[in-house]
């Protein structure tokens, strides 16, 4: 993002880039991820070499709580997940219910 503070007369500032840049989350290889909204787990397991994918771009390989890989570019991470941890990832993937969640008898 560019910012300036008037040098050379530019004062505008981009906020739709600041905003990107603000809310964009930093994933890491063996970090946990959750859409909590969307139910959804992610776990990244790796990251391809530049010349197995299209256009010569890295991606993330990752692991849902069901299972299935994706991958998604390292520049576009998913909008709406947060971090998350391992525990949160294997209750998910285990069907284990929240103890704070209302049981049914």
């Amino acid at each position: 993002m560019n910012k300036t503070n008037g040098i050379d007369d530019n004062n505008v500032v981009d906020l739709d880039a600041f905003r990107k840049e603000k809310y964009t989350l930093n994933i890491c290889v063996g970090g946990y991820y959750a859409n909590l909204e969307m139910g959804v787990y992610l776990h990244v397991v790796g990251v391809t070499s530049p010349m197995h994918t299209k256009d010569a771009e890295q991606h993330f390989i990752v692991e849902d709580h069901f299972g299935n890989l994706v991958t998604f570019r390292i520049d576009d991470p998913p909008p709406d997940f947060v971090v998350s941890n391992m525990e949160e990832f294997a209750s998910a993937a285990m069907g284990i219910p929240d103890p704070d969640d209302p049981q049914v008898s």
